[in-house]
């Protein structure tokens, strides 16, 4: 079952359609239990999008890790990459043979195929699948500071006066507000579909697949991990676990047992709708552990005017060219740098095993 890939070698690739081939490469060459998902939507240049699900272990194990990218669209690079390091060094025997009998890893890659291929945070809907995982029929929160910033975040023109008077007002609104209020102001809003961090008044394809495949695949598990894998936030190069769950919790405490002190809680009792929510509901019974790893990139004022030129370039940028402002939007959540690289690669298999040493011991 050896593929023959150096556990050293680089696992990033240039772009959506890259790191499929390359993670179903390896996916077929491990022996595993492949699912592939199609996506509806169109893709650019109109290849197909699609999630695709990979199981190593037995179908009725007990205990799994559950290793997530893409979630994010653009961000999905660093997850493909820690996914294919980890299928790799599997495949050449320095994981899979030292796998609990009762363990089984699910690699979800991709979770938001339309996102990753087109270069966007969002999927097809411009819904934010971290925002997305809510009960629908109980009505949506009110975000009340993101009415009063939103207008100026979702800029309707990529330059000129418009753009400048957008800029100058979000500006000034940020300084009246303070940087918390700021950040809780983009942690999701349900009321403007064409605006930033919009959760979506209905579950979107890849949240309806997500719980499709979950129990499909793990019928019989009673203790996961979860892992979601996140760029743009953070130190640069290094992996910032944050986990779900409360403190005082049950699932707090297997956190902090298994990804270490500096893993962060959760601030509020109800983070509105992550993908993690969503697998914790598909699998119950089961405990589901679950944690964002978030490896950051640029200074976040940086990330920040990216995802507003991206977003005024979908919206508004009909005939411009956009390869500048599509490459400022990469580089905020990819870095070409083989020091950053590596540096995510390596924290990306210390939290999997982490996970996988937990659950065996738990």
């Amino acid at each position: 079952m050896n593929a023959g890939v150096p556990v050293n070698a680089s696992h990033f690739r240039p772009d959506y359609a890259a790191c499929r081939a390359y993670f179903l490469a390896l996916a077929q060459s491990s022996g595993g239990a492949l699912q592939r998902a199609v996506n509806p939507a169109a893709g650019p240049g109109g290849i197909e999008l699609s999630t695709e699900f990979l199981r190593l272990g037995p179908e009725d194990a007990a205990r799994a890790l559950i290793l997530v990218s893409g979630t994010h669209g653009a961000e999905g690079f660093a997850g493909s990459a820690i996914q294919c390091a980890w299928l790799a060094a599997a495949m050449n025997g320095a994981l899979l043979d030292n796998l609990p009998d009762n363990l089984a890893v699910l690699l979800v890659h991709g979770v938001n195929p339309f996102g990753f291929a087109h270069l966007r945070r969002v999927n097809e809907d411009n819904v934010d699948l971290n925002r997305n995982f809510i009960d629908h029929g109980a009505g949506h929160p009110d975000n009340e500071g993101y009415g009063k910033i939103g207008r100026a975040l979702a800029a309707t023109a990529l330059d000129g006066p418009e753009r400048a008077r957008a800029d100058a007002d979000l500006k000034q609104i940020s300084a009246e507000m303070g940087q918390l209020n700021v950040m809780r102001a983009i942690g999701g809003q349900y009321d403007h579909a064409e605006g930033m961090f919009y959760g979506g008044r209905t579950p979107v394809w890849s949240n309806l697949t997500l719980r499709d495949y979950l129990p499909r695949l793990l019928p019989a598990v009673e203790l996961a991990a979860y892992v979601d894998i996140h760029t743009g936030l953070g130190p640069s190069g290094y992996g910032s676990p944050m986990g779900y769950h409360m403190k005082e919790t049950e699932g707090y405490d297997l956190a902090r047992k298994w990804w270490g002190g500096d893993m962060t809680a959760a601030a509020v009792k109800i983070n509105h709708g992550k993908t993690g929510h969503g697998a914790m509901e598909a699998l119950t019974p089961a405990q589901v552990v679950c944690l964002t790893l978030e490896f950051g990139t640029l200074p976040f004022p940086e990330v920040l005017a990216a995802l507003r030129d991206e977003h005024a370039l979908w919206w508004h940028g009909e005939g411009r060219d956009g390869g500048p402002i599509k490459a400022a939007f990469k580089a905020a959540f990819y870095r070409d740098d083989p020091a950053w690289q590596a540096s995510v690669v390596e924290r990306g298999l210390q939290i999997s095993a982490d996970a996988i040493a937990g659950l065996h011991e738990s």
